[in-house]
């Protein structure tokens, strides 16, 4: 790859000619598509209106960024990266590669400027107007710079993008020819990491384009398959190809795609794996017929497959035993303190169930 610092150069910019991006990869922890939005319309009133909109979600922690710069100012310490807008006409306009979260912030300040919720003064103004950006060469820079760009303080620094949005640049990356090493380091990721991720990002797409679930696939979905792949067993029973990128169990497949998906037509149907947490006790009972035929009944939930599952494997408890002791023998003095009531309530209820089970075996032991 081109040595991307040659490919920068400085530039200084108004806001009013920076454009957010609508197709924006933290977008994907809503729940939207990437790439929905076509170049030609970004710098479309509705299109930027919606885009600042989406920013100012709670999940990007951008009003604490306003609340910063409205304090100290805006100290171009990082300049954002922008690129030549391509939509065409006489308007030159910049897209933000790198930045969105500063520019909405600093967006939002003159916007409460403008009404009259802020006050500031022409030198407050200037700083919050006047920018000093990086311009990417983007006809020089290769199609995978915009994405290593931000993926590198993204992935794995300031304000970390969501496990989806990091898997697709991975992937994006390995589309443009990257050996799975480059482009790991392209990102900042271990080999490993960057694997499991491409993984994780092609069985969410195979269900993507499933006929029968793929309208009901969505990003936030991602996380299921990331238990999968933790989850030797069920990424077994579903047989995963790194040869052909797919499981090869496609019966077993769309049985779980009815599981991962939430009921649509019966109102008391049972949403089989409500979370994605739910492929950990999944992977207790795929070995078990008996359980798994609990699963799949119509009133079948996960909780009382495991039950007969327990039920059926009573020899099955001393490794959870052994699990919990050594779990609370790591509790150190100071998360002792800490202890929210959540977890002091549950702890509560194991104190209570273990002497209830010391009693009971008393009682049969006397009997």
């Amino acid at each position: 790859m081109e040595n991307l610092a040659q490919l920068l150069s400085p530039i200084k910019l108004k806001l009013n000619e920076l454009l957010l991006d609508p197709n924006n990869p933290r977008f994907s922890e809503l729940g939207d598509e990437l790439n929905s939005v076509p170049e030609s319309r970004y710098a479309d009133e509705k299109v930027q209106a919606n885009a600042f909109e989406k920013m100012r979600n709670p999940l990007f922690d951008v009003a604490e960024l306003r609340d910063t710069i409205r304090t100290i100012g805006f100290l171009p310490m990082d300049r954002v990266v922008v690129r030549r807008w391509k939509g065409g006409g006489d308007s030159i306009k910049y897209v933000v590669i790198e930045g969105n979260r500063r520019i909405t912030a600093l967006k939002w300040l003159i916007s409460l400027h403008e009404i009259g919720k802020e006050t500031f003064n022409s030198e407050r103004l200037d700083n919050l107007i006047d920018i000093e950006a990086l311009l990417l060469n983007d006809t020089l820079a290769p199609e995978a710079a915009c994405l290593i760009l931000p993926g590198l303080r993204h992935v794995s620094g300031i304000k970390e993008w969501g496990p989806y949005q990091k898997a697709k640049a991975v992937h994006a990356l390995r589309e443009t020819g990257m050996s799975p090493q480059e482009s790991a380091q392209s990102l900042g990721l271990s080999t490993r990491a960057a694997n499991s991720a491409y993984r994780c990002f092609l069985a969410l797409e195979n269900m993507r384009s499933d006929e029968e679930f793929g309208e009901f696939t969505d990003p936030r979905m991602y996380s299921y398959f990331e238990e999968i792949f933790k989850r030797p067993t069920v990424k077994n029973w579903l047989d995963w190809s790194d040869e052909t990128g797919e499981f090869q169990q496609s019966d077993r497949l769309t049985e779980f795609y009815s599981w991962m998906v939430p009921p649509q037509d019966e109102d008391d149907a049972v949403h089989k794996l409500p979370e994605a947490k739910s492929v950990r006790d999944l992977a207790e009972i795929l070995g078990d017929e008996t359980a798994l035929n609990v699963l799949r009944s119509p009133e079948g939930s996960l909780t009382r497959a495991l039950a007969k599952y327990e039920m059926d494997h009573p020899e099955d408890w001393y490794p959870k035993i052994e699990a919990a002791t050594s779990a609370l023998g790591l509790l150190t003095p100071k998360t002792l303190r800490e202890m929210d009531n959540k977890t002091l309530t549950s702890l509560e209820q194991l104190k209570i169930q273990i002497e209830q089970a010391l009693s009971d075996r008393d009682r049969l032991i006397g009997s």
